[in-house]
């Protein structure tokens, strides 16, 4: 019965019992803007992408992406923040500025971090797993073509030994990768 009686819907003891256990419809959230650093070369993003609430300030998810070896390797969510302290989060991002892009394009980096941290094991962040339904539907957001990692200098796909080295030593702390494809590895040569 507990939960279901008009006088739980007030009780401070069991209010957290309630939450948890009724499907309770998350509102939309109202896209405002999404900020990436700007640290390609790293193979590391910081994406940060803010939601206004009716009260003017704003929800906001913070995630580190690791294209070169984990995937979306972390993720923290702000529920009310101003705009000023977003700002200010945001200001110096990867140790560079930000940039400003679309959700889609948001969206688009995120589905490539969890695609890759699928295919070497990662653990997903517990709150991307409880927030990710602010991004909504990412059900439609075609996951990465071409290889699992991508040359470091010019974006093209890697051969399929090279992505198995990578996947192998992906969890390994001390593992840094810098891998380019054939063609950038010919303009090392001279």
């Amino acid at each position: 019965m507990r939960g279901k009686r008009a006088e739980c819907e007030t009780c401070r003891y069991n209010f957290a019992n309630i939450a948890t256990s009724r499907e309770v419809p998350k509102p939309d959230p109202k896209f405002h803007t999404a900020l990436v650093s700007d640290s390609d070369t790293s193979g590391m993003l910081d994406l940060a992408i803010a939601w206004k609430k009716p009260n003017g300030r704003l929800k906001a998810m913070f995630l580190l992406l690791d294209f070169w070896k984990r995937g979306l390797k972390d993720c923290f969510v702000d529920v009310d923040i101003s705009e000023a302290e977003f700002q200010q989060k945001c200001a110096n991002m990867g140790g560079r500025g930000a940039k400003k892009i679309s959700l889609d394009d948001a969206k688009k980096l995120v589905k490539r971090s969890t695609f890759i941290s699928g295919a070497v094991g990662t653990p997903i962040p517990w709150d991307y797993q409880h927030w990710a339904y602010l991004l909504g539907d990412m059900s439609h957001v075609p996951n990465p073509s071409g290889s699992l990692y991508k040359c470091s200098r010019c974006g093209a796909d890697l051969s399929n030994p090279i992505i198995e080295v990578m996947k192998k030593h992906a969890q390994l702390e001390e593992a840094h990768f810098y891998m380019v494809c054939d063609k950038c590895a010919g303009e090392f040569e001279d």
